[in-house]
C-alpha cells in the first residue's frame, strides 16, 4: 500500500469525491443527458480516479461510500425500473406541490429554495417556482379612470365554473350573474386601493366568486365610464346569447351587491347622506342635528321605468353606464344587508347602549355583566363562526360577521334580564324579521309578517332613541323584505361572501410595488392548481361508542368529526348539536356502516318557548332545553335538519338554528 503520511483523512477524501460527483451530474443534465444510470456511472468516476490525491491513498476508501442515500439522491433509476410509474409519481408530487403552495399563499423565494432540495430526490420536478405554478410572464395593464386597470374576461373568468357544471345546462339556460363592485384598501401607509368586479353564477349558488376586472390607484376611479368600459361592452355582447360547448346560452346581470357609496358611484345618484339620497324611495330627508334623516315609512317607491327616464332630476348626478345592460336600476340593486344591518343598524344599536344619550345608555356594570357573559358563551360557539365572541370594550374593532353573530344569535340570549324591557322587545323585532329574511323555510310563510315587524322596530325606535337616529340604514330596514321577495334569503344578495374573497386578494399582494401585476400573477397560477375537495369527510376515528346493536358488525366504523357541504359535526359541546324531527338532540357518535353514514344521537327531554314577543320563539325553532335523556337513537346522516346553536342560560341551554356557515 502506498505511503499516505500528509495524505487528506479518509472524510476529507470522501467529501472531494461527492462534490466532484455532483459536478459531473450537473454537467450530465445541462446537456439532458436523460439515460444516465448507475450502472453506467465509471465514466463518470473516471476523473476522480485519476486525481493524485486519491490514486495515493484510494486503498484507504471503502467502496461503500457511495451509500444508499447518496446512489437516491443523484442517480435515476435503473433499466429495470418502471420508468411510467417515476413519471406519474413525479407528476402527483408536483401537482400536489402546486396545489399546496397556492393554498398557502407561499413565497416564490421559498417555493425556489424548496424544489432546490427536492430536485436532489426529484430530478424531474422544476427548478423554478413560475413553471410548477404556471405563472403567466406577461400581462395587459391598462392607464384608465385614474390607475390602472387589468380585464379578465366575463366569459373567461365563468369559463371554469359552466365547466364544472356543464352537466347542469342545457340549450337555451339563462346564467344569471351577480355582481360586486367595492372599495379595498391595500396599505395603512398609503392611500393604494383596489377597485375589482367580481361575479357569482346564481344558477349555482355553492360557486365562489371569481373575478372579472381589477383597478388599483391611489383613490376610486375618477371616471367610471372608462371604468366600466370592458365590461358593460361584454355584458351587452353576452346578454344576445353565446355558444358554451356546443350549448346556446344567454347570460343576464341580475344583480348587483355593494355597500351604499359604492352604489350611489355607479348608479351616478346622490350618496345616501344627501336629501335624495334613497336609492328605494322618493322621500326627501330632513337635516336634524348635523345628519340627513328619513323618519316616513311609507313614501312612494322609485322603479326601473322611473329611473330610466330619470324622472326625479334631484336623485341624479347623469346617466350611469350600466344602463346599457338589461339591469334593473332599482330592482337590480338590492340592499346589502353585511353593510346595511349588521354593520349598520345593528353596530348603531350597541352604540347607543353603550355611548348614546343618558336615557338609553347602559351601567357601567352592566356593559361589564353584558361583556362577560359573551366571553362565557365563547366555547359555546359552534365551528361555523369564523370569530368567537368578544367583549364590548373592543367593539370599534369587531367585524361585521361578530355583528351578525350578535344579532342573530347570541345577543337574544345575552341581552335577557340586562336591558330594559322596552329596549329588549324593540331589539326582537328586529331579530324575528331578520331571522326570518335569513332563513329559507320561513320566508315563504312569514315574509309580510317581517316586513310589519322592521316598520314597527323603526317606529319604536324612534320612540326609544329619539328621531335623529332614524337614519339612511334604519330608513332602508323597510325595504329589505321586498329584496327577500325577489332574490331569496338575505345570503343571496349579501356581500360576506365578496368580501371575504377580498380579503384573499389582499394577501396576494406581497410588496408595495406593482401590486396589480402582483395578483394578476398569483391568480393566473390558481386554475391550474385547483383541486377538488371531497363533499364528505370523516376524520378521527375511535372505537369508544356508543355503537348501537343494529349496526355493530365487523365493518362498522366509528368517527369523531365529519365535515359536509353545509355543516361541521364533532363530539364536543359546541359542535354536536342538531335538530333531528323538529327535537334538539346532542349527537354521541357517527358511525359508517355498509357505505352509509349515521349518527347515534340523544334527545333535550323539555323543551319550551324561549321568548313570545312578538310571536312564540318555538315557530321558528328557537327553544330552550334540559335534561338531555339516556337513551340512545340512530339514524341516517341525511336526517339532519340543522345543525344548532346551544347557548347556556339560567341553568339551562338556549337553541337556535344555524343559518349560515362563514
Amino acid at each position: 500500500m502506498a505511503n499516505c503520511g500528509n495524505m487528506p483523512s479518509y472524510w476529507t477524501l470522501r467529501r472531494k469525491c461527492k462534490a466532484k460527483v455532483d459536478r459531473q451530474l450537473e454537467l450530465i443534465q445541462s446537456e439532458d443527458t436523460t439515460d444516465f444510470v448507475y450502472s453506467n456511472d465509471c465514466g463518470a468516476l473516471q476523473d476522480i480516479v485519476e486525481d493524485e490525491n486519491v490514486m495515493d491513498c484510494q486503498s484507504t476508501i471503502d467502496e461503500s461510500y457511495i451509500d444508499d442515500t447518496f446512489v437516491d439522491a443523484h442517480m435515476v433509476p435503473d433499466s429495470e425500473s418502471d420508468p411510467e410509474a417515476s413519471e406519474n409519481e413525479c407528476t402527483t408530487l408536483q401537482d400536489n406541490l402546486a396545489v399546496w403552495a397556492t393554498e398557502h399563499n407561499i413565497s416564490h423565494a421559498a417555493l425556489n429554495d424548496l424544489l432546490k432540495l427536492l430536485s436532489k430526490h426529484h430530478t424531474s420536478l422544476p427548478k423554478d417556482a413560475r413553471t410548477l405554478l404556471g405563472t403567466t410572464r406577461s400581462i395587459l395593464v391598462q392607464e384608465k379612470a385614474g390607475g390602472q386597470y387589468h380585464h379578465f374576461g366575463v366569459l373567461n373568468s365563468i369559463n371554469g365554473i359552466l365547466d364544472e357544471n356543464i352537466g347542469l345546462l342545457s340549450e337555451n339556460t339563462q346564467v344569471n350573474l351577480q355582481v360586486n363592485i367595492d372599495g379595498l384598501p391595500l396599505f395603512k401607509s398609503s392611500g393604494t386601493q383596489l377597485w375589482p368586479i367580481l361575479t357569482m353564477v346564481q344558477n349555482f349558488p355553492h360557486c365562489e366568486p371569481v373575478i372579472i376586472g381589477l383597478f388599483c390607484g391611489t383613490k376610486k376611479p375618477n371616471n367610471l365610464d372608462e371604468f366600466l368600459e370592458e365590461f358593460v361592452a361584454e355584458i351587452v355582447d353576452l346578454e344576445r346569447g353565446f355558444q358554451y360547448e356546443g350549448i346556446t346560452l344567454k347570460l343576464k346581470l341580475s344583480s348587483i351587491v355593494c355597500d351604499a357609496p359604492a352604489c350611489a358611484f355607479l348608479k351616478k345618484i346622490k350618496g345616501h347622506s344627501g336629501y335624495y339620497g334613497c336609492g328605494k324611495c322618493t322621500q326627501e330627508g330632513e337635516y336634524k342635528e348635523n345628519r340627513v334623516i328619513f323618519p316616513e315609512t311609507n313614501a312612494p317607491l322609485r322603479t326601473d321605468d322611473n329611473f330610466k327616464e330619470m324622472c326625479d332630476e334631484e336623485h341624479h348626478l347623469g346617466p350611469s353606464p350600466l344602463q346599457n345592460t338589461s339591469i334593473g336600476m332599482v330592482s337590480g340593486f338590492p340592499l346589502d344587508y353585511m353593510h346595511l344591518v349588521c354593520l349598520g343598524v345593528m353596530r348603531r344599536l350597541l352604540m347607543l347602549w353603550l355611548r348614546g344619550p343618558l336615557a338609553c345608555r347602559l351601567s357601567t356594570f352592566n356593559v361589564s355583566r353584558l361583556s362577560q357573559q359573551l366571553i362565557d358563551v365563547k366555547n359555546f360557539v359552534p365551528v361555523e363562526f369564523s370569530r368567537k365572541p368578544r367583549s364590548l370594550q373592543e367593539l370599534d374593532r369587531w367585524k361585521a360577521t361578530e355583528l351578525r353573530q350578535f344579532l342573530l344569535y347570541t345577543g337574544p340570549v345575552v341581552l335577557k334580564n340586562i336591558v330594559d324591557t322596552a329596549v329588549y322587545n324593540n331589539f326582537l323585532l328586529l331579530f324575528v324579521a331578520i331571522f326570518i329574511l335569513s332563513n329559507t323555510s320561513l320566508l315563504d310563510d312569514y315574509l309580510e309578517y317581517s316586513k310589519e315587524l322592521l316598520i314597527l322596530f323603526v317606529q319604536h325606535f324612534e320612540e326609544l332613541y329619539g328621531e335623529q337616529y332614524i337614519s339612511y340604514n334604519v330608513h332602508n330596514l323597510v325595504h329589505l323584505p321586498e329584496d327577500a321577495r325577489t332574490y331569496g334569503t338575505l345570503d343571496n344578495f349579501s356581500a360576506f361572501k365578496y368580501e371575504n374573497f377580498m380579503q384573499k386578494l389582499k394577501k396576494l399582494v406581497r410588496k408595495p410595488e406593482f401590486p396589480l401585476s402582483q395578483i394578476v400573477k398569483r391568480l393566473s397560477e390558481r386554475p391550474s392548481c385547483r383541486q377538488k375537495r371531497e363533499r364528505l369527510q370523516l376524520i378521527r376515528k375511535h372505537m369508544s361508542g356508543p355503537l348501537p346493536t343494529s349496526l355493530a358488525n365487523a365493518q362498522a366504523e366509528q368517527f369523531k368529526e365529519i365535515k359536509t357541504d353545509t355543516f361541521t359535526l364533532k363530539l364536543d359541546m359546541a359542535n354536536s348539536l342538531v335538530c333531528i324531527g323538529g327535537s334538539v338532540a346532542r349527537v354521541k357518535n357517527i358511525i359508517v356502516s355498509d357505505n352509509e353514514t349515521y349518527v347515534a344521537y340523544s334527545e333535550f327531554a323539555n323543551q319550551e318557548s324561549f321568548f313570545d314577543y312578538p310571536l312564540a320563539s318555538n315557530t321558528f325553532g328557537i327553544n330552550t332545553v334540559d335534561c338531555l335523556s339516556k337513551s340512545i337513537k340512530v339514524c341516517k346522516l341525511g336526517f339532519i335538519e340543522k345543525k344548532v346553536c346551544l347557548l347556556p342560560f339560567d341553568g339551562k341551554f338556549v337553541a337556535i338554528p344555524l343559518l349560515h356557515c362563514d
